[in-house]
């Protein structure tokens, strides 16, 4: 067996090295430096998005994914940079990544604000959020609160930045309304008033107006509270209730409305009164007088409008006042 110097050794391994680097680097008077043949691109922008393009229609999106960034790297300053830019958002979407579609998307909408595709972009995150709203919709259910709403909080995101490319417009008017609507579906019922008001507000002249407003009375009563509690949500429920049948009396849908109304103020005037009873409890008549003749003004269409009348009736003022004063004299013996 023949045995060779080991500096032999070592300088044909040099050698050897020194060929395969040079089959991998190769000066380009492109980049105007050495580069690996490897991740050189087609000899043209178009050729490499159409290359990058063919390769995401196979399904190797992982790829073409690489190759839309080989192109920023060799063409980012070429005139087709916006056309790259548009196909790694449809790659992004491909590989079912939403969230950074969306933003793909939005950095094409930034970067290129004068590109052709820009009304193409804005559909796709169209695209995007009614998907993410349409899943979030089917996980709605599940018991794990986090993973219900992670869908609808990212569609309400893809919507935003529809708001935010093309303010006040009808494209905005429907995006701001499907925020309330992601909301309303998460029973975030608070944000969801926020934004159908923004769509009352802002796009007044909307086709999303009708729609906006009926969401706002819904959500404001199922935001309701019950009696004992503060019922601002109740009283905010039926003026948008009233709000909405004045524009529309001849919906179908304000039959059902009224009945919610309905519900909001005898929920309201079961509050008042309660709270006029724990005067009267307290024996702070002038108090409960208060109480009682708001119902007996205000609820008169409600169940408890007959016992605040009754009282009313069993303690006029005179007597209500000699009797707070009476208490006053006990209290200081």
């Amino acid at each position: 067996m023949l045995r060779f110097p080991r500096c032999i050794v070592v300088l044909l391994a040099c050698v050897l090295a020194a060929g395969v680097a040079h089959a991998q680097w190769t000066w380009t008077p492109q980049t105007k430096r050495f580069t690996r043949m490897k991740k050189l691109p087609k000899e043209t922008p178009e050729l490499q998005i159409e290359f990058a393009r063919g390769l995401m229609m196979q399904g190797d999106l992982r790829k073409a994914w690489d190759e839309t960034s080989k192109f920023n790297d060799f063409y980012g300053d070429s005139d087709m940079a916006d056309q790259n830019q548009f196909l790694r958002g449809e790659i992004r979407m491909k590989q079912r990544k939403w969230k950074d579609a969306s933003k793909e998307f939005q950095h094409l909408l930034t970067t290129y604000p004068e590109t052709a595709l820009y009304n193409d972009a804005i559909k796709k995150q169209y695209e995007i959020g009614d998907f993410l709203y349409e899943r979030g919709l089917k996980k709605v259910k599940h018991w794990w609160n986090p993973l219900r709403k992670r869908m609808l909080r990212r569609a309400t995101e893809t919507y935003a930045m529809v708001i935010q490319n093309q303010p006040f417009t009808p494209a905005a008017a429907e995006a701001q309304f499907k925020v309330g609507l992601c909301h309303e579906a998460s029973k975030e019922y608070t944000e969801a008033c926020f934004e159908y008001r923004r769509v009352l507000e802002d796009y007044k002249d909307s086709d999303w107006v009708d729609k906006a407003c009926f969401g706002l009375a819904t959500c404001y009563y199922k935001g309701s509270l019950p009696a004992p509690y503060d019922q601002t949500p109740s009283e905010l429920a039926v003026r948008a209730i009233d709000d909405f049948i004045d524009r529309y009396p001849d919906d179908a849908r304000v039959a059902d409305l009224k009945q919610k109304r309905q519900e909001m103020r005898d929920k309201t005037a079961t509050q008042r009164l309660q709270t006029a009873r724990f005067h009267e409890k307290r024996r702070e008549f002038e108090s409960a007088r208060i109480y009682y003749q708001l119902l007996v003004d205000q609820y008169a269409d409600t169940a408890s409008f007959k016992p605040a009348q009754a009282w009313l009736a069993a303690h006029p003022k005179n007597e209500t006042k000699a009797r707070a004063e009476i208490t006053k004299l006990r209290e200081l013996q």
